[in-house]
């Protein structure tokens, strides 16, 4: 097959060039970087650009036989909430539109959205695809409004998929390095007072890129959840970090919430000053005061006849052991 995949240099991105490229097919990756890009195969063409209105000239430079397109791209952190819509509804409509011109007629499509989209739930809960969406902050909101938009302005004769993951933990991901380093470090920092009740569902990359891959096979359209059974509370995840790093104990240090929301205020003030990529921003902590994020990926085995190889042990060993090799732990 040949498949366009934005945000080909990102976590999921680059994991998913990897893998279809090992699988024979040839990928048009699109970067606005192409200095950040570090894969190198005769079958993987950089594509240079962004989804901005008015740039999507590079759509022209794409084979008129493209067979999919996987839309990884998205922002996650930011200061400004403007931006989540910019980047994660417009970028998806601009893109939709521009595709739509140039293969009107039969073209797959997947989008890799978010749990957040679909918001928390209660303990003891989770969310399937029958469930309200109700995400409490801008950026699940703004994945909400792109799966919205696909859904809307996809030709009819176009096989659209969602794949909505939770907490993606694996190698190269430096969002959740944080919390291995905390770990590494002995001290845990916590949003919240409960917050080492709080309950997770979460998904290895490797079983991540097994659903997209599956979905991009599948010849019908469907929205799943991607994750493993298993769900955790916080303080599991901890303590099997802290076990397979071998360190003996840790202290945890729980902070009410008014005291994150406030140090989240001065950090936003912080960024109109002088810019910064701390990850504490306003709009995260609507996400960190939730009791649970946790989903049911039931109609991902039952659709897509997929088994969730990587538990939480054997996640967080590979993920140690990358990040062991590139020197971040």
């Amino acid at each position: 097959m040949k498949i366009l995949i934005t945000g080909s240099n990102g976590f999921v991105g680059n994991h998913l060039c990897r893998t279809l490229l090992a699988q024979g097919h040839t990928v048009y990756g699109l970067v606005r970087n192409p200095n950040k890009m570090d894969l190198y195969d005769s079958n993987f063409i950089i594509i240079q650009g962004d989804l901005s209105l008015g740039n999507l000239h590079w759509v022209d430079y794409l084979p008129n036989d493209l067979d999919a397109c996987i839309h990884t791209a998205g922002l996650v952190h930011t200061y400004d909430t403007n931006d989540f819509y910019s980047v994660n509804a417009f970028g998806t409509q601009y893109l939709v539109e521009s595709l739509k011109k140039k293969y009107p007629n039969k073209l797959k499509f997947v989008l890799v959205s978010s749990l957040a989209a679909a918001g928390p739930v209660n303990f003891g809960e989770k969310k399937d695809e029958t469930s309200p969406d109700f995400p409490v902050s801008e950026y699940g909101r703004s994945k909400k409004q792109a799966e919205e938009v696909l859904k809307a302005q996809a030709p009819k004769e176009w096989i659209i998929s969602i794949v909505r993951p939770p907490m993606i933990i694996g190698p190269g991901d430096t969002a959740v390095l944080d919390i291995f380093k905390m770990v590494r470090d002995r001290f845990i920092l916590l949003p919240g007072l409960n917050s080492k009740k709080k309950e997770y569902s979460f998904v290895c990359i490797f079983d991540l890129i097994e659903t997209i891959t599956r979905l991009l096979n599948s010849d019908h359209s469907l929205k799943v959840y991607s994750a493993h059974d298993s769900v955790i509370k916080f303080e599991e995840l901890i303590e099997e970090i802290r076990s397979q790093l071998k360190i003996k104990r840790i202290v945890y240090l729980p902070l009410p919430l008014f005291i994150i929301r406030f140090v989240g205020f001065i950090l936003g003030l912080i960024y109109l000053i002088r810019p910064h990529q701390l990850r504490l921003t306003p709009d995260k902590i609507h996400e960190l005061g939730a009791h649970a994020w946790t989903c049911d990926p039931t109609h991902s085995k039952l659709s897509l006849h997929q088994v969730y190889q990587y538990d939480l042990k054997r996640t967080v060993d590979v993920t140690i052991k990358d990040y062991q090799g590139r020197n971040w732990l």
